[in-house]
């Protein structure tokens, strides 16, 4: 019986995480729009690289379930 208790909780946490990484993706997307306004380049670059960090842990967690 523990072990389903497990799972269910560990299930659980990963759809919690997946959503708050979804709502992450949204607002780095934003602020790169942002900074892609401001002709900010160097931040631009930067979002892009949280946005594939991001992109890289969804995949993980994925896998994980």
């Amino acid at each position: 019986m523990a072990l389903g208790h497990t799972q269910y909780f560990y299930t659980v946490e990963l759809i919690a995480l997946e959503e708050h990484l979804n709502h992450s993706m949204d607002r780095v997307a934003l602020l790169r729009e942002k900074a892609l306004k401001r002709n900010d380049h160097q931040v631009a670059s930067q979002i892009n690289q949280l946005q594939r960090v991001i992109n890289l842990v969804q995949r993980r967690i994925t896998r994980l379930k």
